[in-house]
């Protein structure tokens, strides 16, 4: 729970004590008083006759009043869920896991990085249908607007990989710019599906031992790529 959300309620739970003992002190009747209490908190009207209570008791007023401050702050605290629960919810992303759901013979790959997208591109125009991967919810969002199928979540989770469609799939790609991530994927990936094809990024080259005991095929060192392309670039000049 977060600290406004566990703030918001001990702050309605304390306006409606407070109303409930002051109505206490004009009803002596703890049920009444009670009862008094959750209905002005919920903004309802109390009793249901009208000489049960005295309207000009200053308790009943002072109890009155902490119930209609409580009433507001349960209607922002409810409002900040609501806003919260939909501001979660995308139509894009729901209809990409539909569409993920019935994948065959693709690619996963995580995260969503320069390196990924790349990848996805030459995946695009070969026909070969990919899923993105990323705990980043704005960057998975605006891939599936620019025209990629996106999945967020942590793809060291075996159940995001099941979302993935990982027993389905012709191989998974884990491009994290740290070692030790690839790993915890690549792991992942095994326990989920021992059949599964892994080609993972390496940053060191003392770590291709871990990737390769983890499970990894093959295993790609992006740098040393580069390196060659510019040395192959450099010695054709010449």
């Amino acid at each position: 729970m977060k600290l406004v959300e566990y703030v918001s309620i001990m702050l309605i739970l304390s306006l409606f004590a407070l109303s409930s003992l002051l109505a206490l002190f004009a009803l002596h009747n703890p049920a009444y008083a009670l009862i008094f209490g959750f209905v002005n908190i919920l903004g309802a009207t109390f009793p249901p006759t009208k000489t049960l209570i005295d309207a000009h008791n200053p308790f009943v007023l002072l109890s009155i009043l902490f119930g209609i401050i409580g009433n507001i702050a349960l209607t922002i605290f409810l409002a900040s869920l609501l806003y919260g629960f939909l501001s979660n919810i995308s139509l894009e992303e729901f209809w990409a896991k539909q569409q993920i759901k019935s994948l065959k013979d693709h690619v996963i790959i995580s995260p969503i990085n320069g390196l990924s997208l790349e990848f996805a591109s030459l995946l695009k125009k070969n026909g070969i249908k990919y899923v993105l991967i990323d705990t980043n919810r704005a960057k998975v969002r605006e891939a599936i607007r620019s025209g990629h199928l996106a999945l967020w979540g942590d793809a060291a989770q075996q159940n995001v990989l099941k979302l993935a469609n990982l027993n389905a799939a012709l191989a998974l790609l884990p491009l994290y710019d740290y070692d030790i991530k690839n790993v915890f994927v690549t792991t992942a990936a095994k326990s989920a599906n021992p059949q599964c094809r892994i080609i993972s990024r390496i940053g060191r080259i003392e770590d291709i031992p871990k990737l390769e005991n983890a499970g990894a095929r093959r295993i790609i060192l992006p740098e040393a790529a580069v390196g060659k392309e510019i040395a192959d670039f450099i010695i054709s000049k010449y």
